[in-house]
């Protein structure tokens, strides 16, 4: 299995989400987990607000799995303050043990070769860096003006296959190592719908993940 973790280290507000949820409405037969429990974007967006998630898996618990349009989609449950802050306590040797436990249940059970993973803006904690740590391919999104700030703020890993995004631009940028240039959209309602109008300019992404 291919594990892709989208992160943008230390910086939020770059289109984590929203890209995960183009890649969403165009792939079939691919596994999506929302790993952000701050704020629960992926999971919203999509109606979803399960009872158990994978991170309660991480210390023996279940989690609730659904199928929508083809794709398996693990969403993260609602948290109050005192769980938030027990997750600062989960190590990465923790997240890979789980991430590890899932591929088998993927492959076997729904014959998915592919896991992307939207991630929380912070690397500090075990959550977050054991995804990253784990991933085959990091999808970085990068926005123009932070774009630099965004490349050094990933942490340094073993050899992995990066592939850049250059999110939310409003005039056409070429770069050797951005594998998709997606351009500001105005006048959307939400993410949904921004999603949805960013769709075709996602593809690109999508064959850099498959190859």
């Amino acid at each position: 299995m291919t594990i892709i973790t989208v992160t943008s280290g230390n910086v939020g507000g770059v289109g984590k989400t929203t890209i995960t949820l183009a890649l969403l409405m165009n792939t079939k037969n691919m596994a999506y987990i929302d790993l952000s429990p701050d704020n629960r974007s992926l999971s919203l967006l999509l109606g979803l607000n399960p009872r158990t998630d994978i991170i309660d898996s991480v210390r023996g618990g279940k989690y609730m799995m659904y199928v929508r349009d083809g794709n398996a989609i693990i969403p993260i449950r609602h948290r109050e303050y005192l769980e938030l802050r027990q997750i600062s306590e989960i190590a990465p040797k923790e997240v890979q043990r789980m991430l590890k436990a899932l591929e088998k249940t993927l492959i076997s059970n729904y014959g998915v070769e592919n896991l992307i993973i939207d991630t929380m803006s912070t690397i500090n904690l075990g959550l977050t860096r054991g995804t990253i740590e784990t991933a085959d391919k990091l999808l970085i999104p990068l926005i123009k003006e932070r774009a630099e700030l965004i490349r050094r703020s990933i942490p340094s890993v073993s050899v992995k296959h990066v592939i850049y995004a250059m999110n939310m631009v409003r005039e056409s940028i070429k770069s050797s190592d951005t594998a998709a240039v997606i351009p500001y959209i105005e006048g959307a309602n939400n993410q949904l719908e921004v999603a949805d109008r960013i769709r075709n300019y996602v593809k690109n992404l999508i064959k850099a993940i498959l190859e």
